[in-house]
């Protein structure tokens, strides 16, 4: 029986299939490696940052950035070779990033990291400024958020860089910071020596925050408050340009002038109260309250900036008159 023609038959089939098989899969390593290829291409859109949305699948990710048809398809592929099916709600980073990075960092929940920064020196007014050009969910309208205790609210932030995600509570933020200034500000208040002039915490935020406003460095610190706890034992006036200042924010147009130092009306004026004003000034460093609570009155009862972030310092009117003089006419 002649079954050469059956099995050459066969044998041809056979061919035929596994030449069919290597051209699928030939086809699916050129897909692949297309696919691979093109993750590496940068996202094709003007949009520098992308919000994920709670829920969103990359499907709907890419039909809302507007990928075209072809590109999607090599996407899909990649994201199915790759396993990769979880988006992760977020803000995220765009421009001028491959979508091979922009894939990876929405799986991984990479999102872009805020930083927020309240600077030693700035009030509350200067804070909310820079809160309003911030990314931050604003549920803190008008400071409302924050602790009231000592009948105020201004510096009571501690100076810091706090980091945040896109659209985090803003309250969050400024009650930590008011925390930990309330534990920092306590603290130092527990180590005040015996003999300290200023009865309250209080009072001694609201002369930190002067100190802070008037040391042009660090050095100085100490001597200034000493300057203004000598000036308070004795019942002189603190005469602080910073504070009158502050009494006219947010419409300060940047010049003290001779009435602004003769009004009795400014609550802040302290060529004329003859007391600590009611609220402190600015935020407060750590140095600052320090060289408040921990200091003492020294001999000074007057200084004058030299022009050189330094301060000559008097213990006479005599003295200060001259220093005046040399500094601040010539």
């Amino acid at each position: 029986m002649d079954l050469g023609e059956p099995t050459l038959h066969l044998s041809s089939k056979i061919s035929n299939i596994s030449l069919f098989v290597l051209s699928i899969a030939i086809s699916i390593i050129v897909l692949i490696g297309s696919s691979e290829s093109f993750s590496h291409s940068r996202v094709d859109n003007d949009l520098e940052f992308y919000t994920v949305k709670k829920g969103a699948s990359f499907n709907s990710i890419l039909e809302e950035l507007t990928v075209k048809p072809a590109h999607k398809f090599l996407l899909k592929v990649y994201l199915r070779v790759n396993d990769i099916n979880m988006a992760q709600a977020g803000h995220y980073q765009l421009k001028k990033k491959s979508w091979k990075k922009f894939i990876l960092s929405v799986n991984s929940g990479d999102v872009v990291i805020y930083k927020l920064e309240i600077p030693a020196g700035k009030n509350l007014f200067e804070i909310k400024q820079i809160l309003s050009e911030s990314n931050l969910n604003n549920d803190c309208s008008n400071f409302k958020c924050l602790d009231d205790r000592y009948d105020f609210v201004e510096g009571t932030l501690k100076p810091d860089t706090y980091f945040y995600k896109y659209s985090d509570s803003l309250s969050k933020i400024l009650q930590r910071s008011q925390d930990e200034f309330f534990k920092l500000s306590l603290n130092l208040w527990e180590k005040k020596k015996p003999n300290f002039p200023l009865t309250t915490l209080a009072d001694a935020l609201i002369l930190a925050s002067i100190v802070e406003k008037e040391a042009g460095n660090e050095e100085e610190k100490s001597i200034i408050a000493g300057v203004f706890l000598h000036r308070l034992s004795i019942g002189m006036k603190l005469q602080a340009d910073p504070t009158i200042i502050y009494g006219l924010m947010p419409d300060f147009n940047g010049d003290i002038t001779k009435a602004n130092l003769i009004d009795k009306n400014n609550p802040y004026n302290t060529y004329q109260i003859s007391a600590l004003p009611p609220t402190p000034i600015s935020m407060i460093s750590q140095s600052s309250l320090e060289a408040v609570i921990l200091g003492m009155k020294n001999d000074y009862l007057y200084f004058v900036a030299k022009g050189d972030g330094t301060h000559k310092f008097s213990k006479t009117y005599k003295q200060h008159l001259e220093a005046v003089k040399k500094y601040q006419l010539n």
